[in-house]
């Protein structure tokens, strides 16, 4: 009779024991990051150097679990890296290594204030993250045409592509937008234009394109919004260097909150008298140095918002 209690309570004990495991598994992944995710993070790793900050991912080591290295998210149900968070970190590389792109899983993606070289982004690459909502490139050094593969990403929420720039005194503006102070380097919209850019962007609510060269998007750019970002919240376009008038059409986008287009010298004069009328959500506008020089109708002056 003893010998079964004994049996008895072996087994409640193993039971116990694999229960807690597995609550334990619930807050950190149980399934340990997959050889081929370590990996592409590994090659992305010896691609930087590290002159600001050299102990900056010193987690990154092989032979553990990537899902616990600094800057990595992972899912708990499958152990693919699902973030990747590298935010001003101080890394420096000559250009963006494509080892990355085969973290197919990505969700989130922020390489901002980095610096990778003055270095084009990779023409081709970006369209294997299909699964991405957030990417941030901004302030970290890429120059050249944005990848049309970039404009392939229908989940994308939020999109910062935007570069450094600092505010240009009066004495330093030229009147047409061909020389911005402060400009460390330019990405710029040629081929894909703007308009290719966004026509599958749907689903996005930010957009962050400043110091982004666009002007030989003529005046297409200010339609393509309405046309394509029907869900827009935010629209920061200051230092773009945009030519034609805003147009009446954006007075479609009633989620716009936000809207920034400071800095652009070649904007019609002609205020958009439509697109603000029926802006009802519209909390912040800024419109400095765009040569917009008529009154704006008494109904924008008394918004409340």
């Amino acid at each position: 009779m003893a010998s079964i209690c004994w049996a008895l309570l072996l087994f409640l004990a193993m039971f116990s024991g694999l229960a807690t495991s597995h609550t334990h598994g619930d807050d950190n992944p149980t399934l340990r990051c997959h050889p081929d995710q370590a990996a592409s993070l590994l090659q992305l790793k010896r691609s930087f150097s590290f002159f600001r900050y050299p102990s900056a991912l010193d987690s990154w080591q092989d032979g553990t679990d990537c899902c616990l290295w600094e800057g990595v998210g992972c899912s708990n149900s499958s152990g693919y890296v699902t973030a990747l968070e590298l935010s001003g970190r101080g890394l420096y590389s000559q250009g963006l290594d494509p080892a990355i792109f085969n973290l197919t899983s990505l969700q989130l993606l922020d390489l901002s204030l980095n610096n990778f070289g003055q270095c084009n982004l990779p023409a081709t690459g970006f369209e294997r993250l299909s699964l991405l909502t957030h990417l941030n490139l901004s302030t970290s050094g890429f120059q050249g045409q944005i990848p049309i593969g970039i404009g392939k990403l229908a989940n994308l929420i939020s999109l910062d592509l935007s570069v450094l720039y600092y505010a240009a005194s009066d004495d330093s503006l030229n009147g047409h937008g061909t020389s911005i102070p402060g400009v460390t380097s330019w990405l710029c919209l040629q081929e894909p234009n703007f308009q290719i850019l966004v026509g599958n962007l749907n689903n996005l609510r930010e957009l962050y394109l400043d110091g982004v060269d666009m002007s030989t998007s003529a005046d297409d750019w200010c339609d393509a919004f309405a046309n394509s970002l029907p869900n827009l919240r935010v629209l920061s376009l200051r230092y773009c260097n945009l030519v034609g008038p805003i147009c009446p059409s954006l007075s479609t986008l009633h989620s716009l909150a936000v809207i920034s287009l400071q800095d652009n010298f070649d904007t019609s004069a002609t205020p958009p008298r439509e697109m603000l009328m029926y802006s009802y959500n519209l909390s912040f506008l800024q419109l400095a140095w765009t040569n917009i020089q008529r009154g704006f109708p008494s109904r924008i002056i008394q918004y409340k918002n």
